[in-house]
């Protein structure tokens, strides 16, 4: 028998424990995309080639010879058009964005209060710069 009433107080502990645990399992979710797309992004990098269909290339889509299949070879294509070959600058990127949202999920009362655009426009800024400087030094053809 109970004796006494459920107040507020427990009811918004509850509440506050719901929140707090879909935010945690939003954060490990974020985190294993992140994650996943560092995979599928370095594998499709690593196993590019010209010859495979994509925007820059009317090749046939049967013969993709992408390990991670069309999605890759376009995802590839896509990445080396926009940034060059420091593209592969995005896994370090990546890994870090995952590892903090995990990071995140550990240590929840920590306040942090670092801005996440900060380095994010620096890693854009040294992409630009090395995609031009590696253009302006490789001026032949396949450079």
């Amino acid at each position: 028998m109970a004796s006494r009433a459920i107040g507020k107080s427990q009811k918004a502990d509850w509440r506050a424990a719901w929140s707090r645990s879909f935010r945690r399992a939003a954060q490990m979710a974020g985190s294993a995309v992140l994650f996943g797309s560092m995979v599928f992004l370095g594998l499709s990098l690593f196993s590019y080639t010209q010859t495979d269909p994509s925007s820059s290339t009317a090749a046939a889509s049967n013969a993709v010879s992408n390990w991670m299949g069309s999605g890759g070879a376009w995802t590839a294509d896509m990445a080396l058009m926009v940034f060059g070959l420091p593209c592969v600058l995005l896994l370090p990127l990546l890994y870090v964005f995952a590892r903090k949202l995990w990071r995140d999920v550990e240590e929840e009362d920590v306040d942090t209060d670092t801005r996440w655009w900060a380095p994010v426009g620096m890693l854009l800024l040294a992409m630009a710069l090395l995609g031009t400087v590696l253009s302006l030094a490789f001026d032949g053809p396949g450079g």
